[in-house]
């Protein structure tokens, strides 16, 4: 019998068949033939084929899977990368994108005004120039013995007449303080907003403490400013003025009361 793949003038024997099949032999007698063994089946050299295929094998399994790692790897990075490439091209088109850029009629303040909105050079101010006399000049130049004519000095400003009435009362004094008030009556006819309260203590008086009024003294002169809920004195209306002082000398009344600087009078 000729075994497939073989050379049609080879035969082998049934015990070679079974051998290559792995079948296991029956006897219609109920016993089974031994079957001989090739010598290529036994021994060192058949064990040594076996662990060279093995090897082989084991090597082609680790070819196999450093192949399938790295070409997963590969694919990750390509997703990745194509993930991020898709981001930034959907944020630069996106309309939140384009609203947060600054439109071109918002022009930052350092933009430079139309050529409309700039001075003509005719309009422009004209900038002194100051020429350097050199000595030659000023020895050409005779210079003028006549004194320049003096300037007469603007006389001051009249004082204000009187435009404001003034009640001085001291309600209580002890043996070196007192508490006095002052009433203040615009007698004129314009609005004072704010106003200013002075006087002048001639016995060396000092101011301690006041209310509706906010004070400050320099020496013998008492200055008393309005304070936030009465800073308006309508003509006609009257501001009471209340403080308590101190006195080394006596206490005799102030005088020169003046309202915003007009002088006021006193009974």
């Amino acid at each position: 019998m000729a075994r497939a793949g073989w050379p049609s003038d080879e035969h082998f024997s049934v015990d070679d068949l079974l051998r290559e099949t792995g079948a296991t032999p029956r006897s219609l007698l109920g016993s089974a033939p031994d079957l001989r063994v090739r010598e290529d089946d036994t021994g060192v050299g058949y064990r040594e084929r076996l662990e060279q295929r093995a090897r082989e094998a084991a090597a082609a399994q680790q070819r196999a899977g450093r192949r399938i790692r790295w070409v997963s790897a590969l694919c990750g990075a390509v997703v990745v990368v194509g993930s991020l490439v898709i981001i930034a091209v959907t944020s630069e088109s996106s309309p939140g994108r384009q609203a947060a850029l600054a439109p071109d009629s918002l022009a930052p303040a350092t933009t430079t005004p139309p050529a409309s909105s700039r001075p003509s050079a005719a309009s422009a101010t004209p900038v002194p120039t100051v020429l350097r006399q050199t000595s030659s000049e000023a020895e050409a130049t005779p210079t003028s013995t006549t004194a320049a004519p003096k300037t007469s000095q603007a006389p001051p400003p009249p004082v204000q007449s009187a435009a404001c009435s003034v009640r001085y009362t001291v309600t209580d004094q002890w043996n070196n303080g007192f508490t006095a008030g002052v009433s203040v009556t615009n007698t004129g006819s314009q609005t004072l907003s704010p106003w200013t309260v002075t006087w002048t203590f001639t016995a060396g008086q000092r101011v301690t403490h006041s209310w509706n009024g906010d004070y400050s003294q320099s020496g013998s002169r008492v200055t008393m400013k309005a304070v936030s809920y009465n800073l308006t004195l309508a003509p006609g209306a009257t501001v009471d003025i209340g403080f308590n002082g101190a006195f080394d000398r006596g206490n005799p009344p102030p005088t020169g009361f003046t309202l915003n600087g007009a002088s006021c009078k006193t009974p």
